[in-house]
């Protein structure tokens, strides 16, 4: 239950502390007293958004402390804050106290038991303390995806649900990861051909750095050695082996110079055939000379020629992975990383197929789960649900909930995109919401002889206030929150139905033994309401010091006839209202 709560400069409330009880704690007072204070209080405590609005003026911040004592069924509680390294006030065990911090700048903050908390794990801790109803609340009903967590609330099946969520959740991730995956293989397969291509080309040509070295020397030394060769030859051709040429040029002139000495006399000659002799011998020792010289250059002509076409391969290689030897090198260690990735991307694809085909069985297999669960819990629901608007002033409703399949079917967006999975499966799991394999709706009819239709249609706002207490009445157990609050669910009755709102709101604070085991604060401006409080405050406003603030008070039994007195006649007090609400409260303690 809520022990004590505390708000310090939270709008007109600048300084108030109240200890609840267990049971039916009513609070009225005056329209604009400060009673919607407590419940924004409670609110932040709750993990609301924080406004800076709510700070009081002239103030940088503001605080709400709200002291709690679970019942001690609701172990859970305690074992969540072990789970989140929250530990427990040694002189204060039981306790629970949260506070939430709002400040101008922004900077707002929580704490559980005095350990700061994110808002999520501040939701996550009070969700299982504080539940509030107000009207706002009450709209829920309206929208027919709350009634599933209504149904899930009743069957205790808000657990299994929340399983099922993570597990719908994962397989739908696991999908998107499948549908990414193909996307970036079939991406990665337009270049993979490529790249297996160009690696076997250098993996076939087979370079090394060496080799390269090696053959670019052998080819030098051929190209010089050619080179060389060719100059001899050209020498030799002009000396001797030519058409033309100086050995046989001076044969043919020596034999002309002996026709000269034939036939002129001596003393005419001044030439002589012996300096042609010297020249001749002198041409055919360069000429043996010059064929000594081009027989140093002899060289291995296959050889040069397996080194001219090896080379050639390099220079392909070089010219399209180049321009070094390294950078072929590199070239093919890219060309393995990338396939090395292909490789891996599609072995971790058969794997993510595996995995998501384990994950689409278990959330079908959850879904079944909970299915069966809320099957088997409707009957009882709608006849409970009926038995209790009959106690609250509407004995002809027809109540039922009923589960609806969904009308989600994806199958073919799944089939389309190719996923790789199972048929059946995708199908089976193409027909799941966040909900289940279906959502729970509630139907009503208020009148005899009409057929029950969405509630959303037929209920008025009267009504709304009245069914989602008697839901509340059905779906909670015994001690299975911390305290309740209904604020203003009094709204749109009176008389007759609002004293039997009042009986079983002060039921509701009760279990089948008629032992107090809830704790409600209700927010009222209804006298038959307010007769049926186990304790009542009466919250007002006062001029303090120039300043508005809020006062709350833990009414006696005689305060209380007196404010139950002015909701029943206004602001004059007459002994008629007087006796009219110590009536009402006498009525109220007999039932």
């Amino acid at each position: 239950m809520l022990k004590r709560l505390i708000i310090q400069n939270l709008a007109i409330a600048e300084n108030i502390s109240v200890n609840f009880h267990e049971g039916l704690n009513v609070i009225t007072g005056e329209t604009g007293a400060g009673k919607s204070l407590l419940v924004d209080a409670l609110c932040l405590l709750r993990g609301q958004r924080a406004d800076t609005a709510l700070i009081r003026t002239g103030h940088e911040s503001a605080q709400v402390t709200g002291i709690f004592i679970p019942s001690k069924k609701n172990k859970d509680i305690f074992s969540l804050l072990e789970d989140l390294g929250i530990p427990l006030f040694d002189d204060a065990p039981e306790e629970i106290v949260i506070k939430r911090f709002i400040q101008r700048n922004g900077r707002h903050r929580a704490t559980v038991n005095e350990n700061l908390v994110s808002t999520k794990i501040l939701q996550l801790i009070s969700s299982d303390l504080i539940d509030i109803s107000s009207q706002f609340e009450n709209q829920r009903l309206l929208d027919s995806d709350s009634h599933s967590l209504f149904l899930d609330e009743f069957c205790n099946t808000i657990t299994l649900h929340k399983k099922y969520l993570e597990n719908f959740n994962q397989s739908n991730d696991f999908l998107k990861q499948i549908k990414n995956t193909i996307l970036e293989i079939n991406l990665l397969k337009r270049e993979k051909n490529l790249y297996e291509f160009e690696l076997s080309q250098i993996r076939e040509a087979n370079v090394s750095a060496s080799e390269f070295q090696k053959l670019e020397e052998i080819i030098s030394i051929g190209n010089k050695a050619n080179y060389t060769k060719n100059i001899c030859r050209e020498i030799d051709e002009i000396m001797q082996s030519g058409e033309t040429n100086c050995l046989s040029q001076l044969k043919y002139c020596k034999r002309n110079v002996e026709k000269l000495l034939k036939n002129t006399a001596q003393s005419q000659i001044k030439i002589n055939t012996d300096q042609i002799d010297g020249i001749i011998a002198l041409i055919e020792d360069f000429i043996h000379k010059n064929e000594i010289t081009s027989s140093y250059f002899e060289i291995d002509e296959t050889v040069l020629s397996q080194a001219e076409n090896r080379i050639e391969v390099y220079n392909k290689i070089l010219q399209k992975f180049g321009p070094n030897i390294q950078d072929i090198e590199k070239y093919a260690l890219k060309c393995e990383d990338y396939l090395d990735k292909t490789n891996i991307l599609e072995e971790n694809f058969k794997l993510l197929i595996s995995k998501c085909e384990n994950s689409l069985k278990e959330t079908l297999k959850l879904a079944h789960k909970l299915s069966t669960e809320r099957q088997s819990k409707l009957s009882f629901i709608s006849t409970s649900v009926e038995q209790e608007l009959t106690e609250l002033g509407i004995p002809k409703a027809k109540f039922i909930c009923h589960l609806k399949e969904n009308n989600s079917d994806s199958s073919k967006v799944f089939s389309e995109l190719n996923l790789n999975i199972k048929v059946d499966l995708l199908n089976s799991f193409s027909k799941l919401t966040k909900s289940g394999a279906e959502k729970a709706q509630f139907l009503l009819s208020t009148n005899l002889g009409i057929e029950a239709q969405p509630i959303e249609k037929v209920a008025s706002g009267g009504e709304l206030s009245r069914i989602m207490l008697a839901i509340k009445n059905v779906l909670f157990g015994d001690d299975s929150m911390s305290v309740f609050i209904f604020d203003e669910i009094d709204t749109g009755i009176s008389g007759n139905i609002a004293s039997k709102v009042g009986k079983k709101l002060a039921e509701f604070c009760k279990n089948k033994k008629g032992q107090i085991s809830r704790q409600a604060l209700c927010i009222t401006h209804l006298p038959q309401v307010a007769c049926y409080s186990q304790n009542h405050f009466i919250v007002t406003k006062v001029l303090q010091d120039n300043k508005t603030v809020t006062k709350i008070i833990h009414a006696s039994e005689e305060e209380k006839l007196t404010e139950i007195a002015i909701l029943l006649s206004g602001e004059t007090l007459s002994q008629e209202s007087l006796a009219q609400a110590r009536y009402l409260v006498n009525q109220a303690h007999a039932l």
